[in-house]
């Protein structure tokens, strides 16, 4: 077995592991609120629009509206969760005194999963 690796070094390591998950973490959430504030907009447009044109089909495009702007947010929202649980799983690690990384891509792999799904959805949706 080997030896339990100590000294600054280790400790070094381990402040950069923690500074590069609070910037990752910050990443997520600019991210988030971006599509949050997306979402918000959008249903916004559509309702400057409809105040703007008067036509008599305007109920289904202000429902895809809302439904596309909440699902903006929706998305948003889990995937600032998602982040939070990352972080919180990273920082833990790291306090352990026997660290050892842990990798996360199965969380990476189900985040992106999500968006590409969410925006092939919202392209037919437009499309139709």
């Amino acid at each position: 077995m080997l030896p339990k690796p100590t000294g600054i070094t280790n400790e070094l390591a381990k402040e950069r592991n923690r500074a590069a998950a609070e910037r990752t973490l910050t990443s997520w959430i600019q991210n988030s609120i971006a599509l949050i504030g997306f979402g918000i907009a959008f249903d916004e447009i559509f309702a400057a629009l409809r105040k703007s044109f008067s036509q008599d089909n305007w109920t289904l495009i202000m429902k895809f509206a809302h439904i596309l702007g909440l699902s903006l947010i929706g998305l948003g929202i889990g995937l600032l969760v998602l982040a939070m649980i990352q972080y919180h799983i990273e920082v833990k690690s790291i306090e352990v005194e026997d660290y050892i990384t842990k990798p996360t891509g199965s969380l990476n792999l189900t985040v992106s999963i999500a968006i590409v799904l969410f925006g092939l959805g919202a392209s037919i949706a437009i499309l139709l």
